[in-house]
């Protein structure tokens, strides 16, 4: 597979994070106008459990991601943020790299060789970070489409057998503990993309992956303009995901069952 110049020259950092990572997670090798709107801020959250600082395992994270898991972009593509997402979320994305259900090489090329442990203290950490959920975008959507991407994000459409985002996401889309991840905070473009690996199947879930089932539903058109008004809305500062059990999904997902997995609680572990 060729390799570009701008990941050759990240190879060095790159080989930190494996060389960081606890022995045993060396060796547990595996084959497989605007429109935003200021969504108000949720009852505060419990403090999160400290968890030990790896900025200096994770500087190969931090080249693409920032050092906290900001996000960031470089020569316009963007790394999403991956500060205060949920643990189990974090961990069955690391997993997915790892296991051939998401296809990107960076990734793969990092996580082939982590072992559930290791990639469970990197969730943590990252999951305790403050989230980023603000506006990335400011891109003016006419009345009709704004009202149109407000339906299929709180309504759904039934015609199409598609449920709001906010069933699962939450209504103030920031997520949901401890396996759903907020849709604030993210570009057009980047939501654009997710949406089309699971219609092509460069992205998938365990099953039923719910996920690829609903972004094959939906109408391409509709895509931009849920994807275009998502990333011009913002939540409070640092708000963090929705409690477990604050959303009763309204379709089977394996993620979800996976995300429940005793490798990964919302606490650190000791």
């Amino acid at each position: 597979m060729p390799t570009s110049p701008s990941f050759l020259h990240r190879l060095p950092v790159l080989i930190l994070l494996m060389l960081a990572a606890p022995a045993s997670a060396q060796v547990g090798a595996t084959a497989s106008g605007t429109d935003a709107i200021e969504i108000p801020a949720a009852d505060a959250q419990p403090a999160a459990v400290p968890v030990p600082d790896l900025r200096e395992q994770l500087a190969a994270c931090a080249i693409c991601h920032g050092e906290h898991g900001e996000g960031a972009t470089e020569g316009g593509e963007y790394f999403p943020h991956l500060a205060g997402k949920p643990a189990g979320y974090l961990l069955a994305q690391m997993q997915a790299f790892r296991d051939g259900r998401r296809l990107y090489p960076r990734m793969v090329y990092l996580m082939q060789y982590m072992d559930d442990g290791w990639l469970g203290e990197i969730a943590h950490w990252y999951a305790a970070q403050p989230a980023h959920t603000q506006r990335v975008e400011s891109t003016a959507l006419d009345a009709a489409a704004r009202a149109r991407a407000e339906t299929l994000v709180y309504s759904g459409d039934p015609e199409r057998g598609l449920p709001a985002c906010a069933a699962c996401h939450g209504d103030r889309l920031t997520g949901v503990e401890p396996g759903i991840p907020a849709l604030v905070g993210l570009p057009t473009d980047y939501l654009i993309a997710q949406l089309g690996g699971w219609i092509t199947g460069a992205r998938s879930s365990k099953a039923p992956d719910c996920m690829a089932d609903i972004a094959r539903r939906i109408d391409p058109v509709d895509i931009r303009l849920v994807s275009t008004w998502l990333a011009g809305q913002s939540a409070a500062p640092g708000e963090r995901p929705l409690p477990a059990g604050s959303v009763e999904p309204p379709m089977p997902c394996g993620s979800l069952t996976a995300a429940h997995d005793p490798a990964v609680t919302t606490e650190a572990s000791p």
